[in-house]
């Protein structure tokens, strides 16, 4: 049983074997690329040669980066100045006190701070808890101390309290109470109001123990130096990069002329390289199409995909049989005189008593079709019984190239009744004193194929079985891949040609599929493994 891996290796060996069996296509990609890369070794260096002689004619100065980077460290170190003394004057306008304070003058400028930050909080709690306790925290507050009226308040405060406390819990709605209530809040207000006083007064006597700030000229002056300074830099970063790109510029121009050279003086040497690019552009080329579009690649392939076996392989002749008789020249070219393959195909059709009445021959490739139905005739023929080669491929008439007569009249004729069969039916010669008949495809003309083709079809074949002993079908797939009438139409049996590198596998596949579908017997396999056969020979009139 083959595993994953084994089948992956047969299968690329199957698709490199396609490959080397198109020579045509390898050697003509491979030499387009090869002329390509000749004339880009021969063309493209004396160009780059020529613009790098243009670019040097006029020499250019080196500019001197050491000076311009010492005058970047100089630039940079007055902006460093600058930013010192920006700095400087900002520290000394934002600091809350000088450094030569005194102790004592130290000491009294952080108890004013702290007392008119107590002032403050005792501020905000009676402003946010309007009550009694709030009002007599702060007139007992020790910043209060001194102040005039603040006893009295307070006195005021705590009699007023105590009477709201003799109406007890009931006394809410009582006009006196409600009275006491309003002038403890006025007494309130006058509090905060000597507290807002005093805390005034702290903040000014703070204000004279903290020195004032540097004059506003000297920051817009040390912002302006250090603008200046900043400028000067950037322009000085600038002429150096500036430089810097010129003589990268420089370099690269004479790295160019010196491959330039080197090119120009090994393109004789190349020219095995651009033999090899061409090759390998070639293969893989050639393998790309072949991977995109697989085409079966040997009998074993063809059989693992058809499900039938193989009858023959159709392989090149050891020797060609010179014609010398006259009756040997009057037989086409791909009608093969004395083929031992076509011999073994007849007998493996035939029944026990070497009677074939009816095959049919599909295929993808007219010319091989028609070739392998029109050498099986003949082959039928030299055993002396009547046959008769119908072409349905009203595309290509390939019967008609194969065997030499003309393609119309023919077959489409007779389905649409425009004449008789035994009028267009044209007598071809196979071997001395042999012939086999032979009707051409036709043409349907502007009307088109008549309606029922599959029905008239197999009526007229059936017709022909009752004259010939033998009626060989060349059924080759339309144009449009799908399965012919012929095929679909008759019930004999089938023999399906397959040419190794050129048959795709999913034709193949879908061919098989629509056979099976169609109840037709598909007797095997025909492996053509030549070259797809030419014919060159000119029509003659039918004989």
């Amino acid at each position: 049983m083959l595993t994953v891996g084994r089948v992956k290796r047969v299968w690329i060996r199957r698709r490199a074997q396609n490959v080397y069996r198109r020579p045509l296509l390898v050697g003509g990609v491979g030499a387009a690329v090869f002329v390509v890369t000749l004339l880009g070794l021969a063309v493209i260096p004396r160009r780059a040669r020529r613009a790098v002689d243009e670019a040097m004619a006029a020499p250019v100065a080196r500019p001197d980066t050491a000076l311009l980077r010492r005058r970047v460290d100089s630039a940079a170190a007055r902006v460093r100045v600058a930013e010192l003394g920006l700095a400087r004057l900002r520290a000394a306008a934002g600091q809350s006190a000088p450094d030569s304070l005194s102790p004592a003058h130290r000491a009294r400028r952080d108890s004013l701070a702290t007392a008119s930050a107590n002032l403050a909080r005792l501020l905000q709690r009676a402003e946010e808890a309007p009550l009694p306790a709030s009002y007599r925290e702060l007139g007992t507050a020790p910043e209060m101390q001194g102040a005039p009226r603040v006893a009295q308040l307070l006195d005021t405060l705590s009699d007023v309290e105590q009477s709201r406390a003799d109406f007890g819990a009931a006394g809410g709605v009582d006009p006196i109470f409600v009275a006491l209530t309003a002038r403890v809040t006025q007494l309130g207000r006058e509090l905060k109001a000597i507290a807002l006083a005093r805390r005034a007064a702290l903040q000014r006597e703070l204000a004279r123990l903290v020195p004032p700030p540097p004059p506003a000229r000297a920051l817009r002056v040390a912002t302006l130096e250090l603008d200046s300074a900043q400028s000067a830099l950037t322009r000085v970063r600038d002429e150096l990069a500036a430089a810097r790109a010129t003589n990268r510029a420089l370099a690269e121009q004479a790295a160019r002329a010196r491959a330039a050279e080197a090119l120009a003086a090994s393109v004789p040497a190349m020219l095995p390289g651009a033999l090899i690019v061409g090759l390998a552009a070639g293969l893989a080329v050639a393998f790309t199409l072949e991977v995109r579009r697989p085409t079966v690649a040997d009998g074993a392939e063809a059989e693992a995909i058809a499900g039938v076996p193989a009858l023959v392989t159709i392989t090149e002749p050891r020797a060609v049989q010179e014609r010398r008789r006259r009756a040997d020249r009057d037989v086409p070219p791909l009608v093969e005189l004395n083929s031992d393959t076509y011999r073994l195909l007849f007998t493996q059709l035939a029944d026990p008593s070497f009677n074939l009445p009816f095959a049919v021959v599909v295929g993808d490739v007219p010319l091989v079709t028609a070739t392998v139905a029109a050498n099986l005739a003949a082959t039928v023929a030299r055993q002396v019984r009547t046959t008769l080669v119908v072409d349905t491929d009203f595309q290509a008439h390939s019967v008609a190239a194969v065997t030499r007569v003309r393609p119309a009249p023919g077959m489409a004729e007779v389905l649409a009744e425009r004449t008789e069969w035994a009028e267009v039916v044209r007598s071809v010669v196979v071997e001395r004193s042999r012939t086999i008949d032979v009707l051409a495809g036709g043409m349907f003309g502007a009307a088109g194929a008549p309606e029922g083709l599959g029905t008239r079809l197999a009526h007229t074949l059936a017709r022909f079985t009752r004259r010939y002993e033998c009626v060989v079908v060349n059924a080759p797939l339309a144009r449009s891949a799908m399965m012919p009438p012929a095929v679909a139409s008759t019930a004999g049996p089938v023999i399906v040609c397959v040419c190794l590198a050129r048959t795709p596998v999913g034709t193949l596949r879908q061919l098989m599929d629509a056979l099976q579908a169609s109840g037709t017997t598909v007797r095997g396999l025909v492996i053509w493994d030549r070259e797809e056969p030419v014919a060159s020979a000119p029509v003659v009139a039918a004989s």
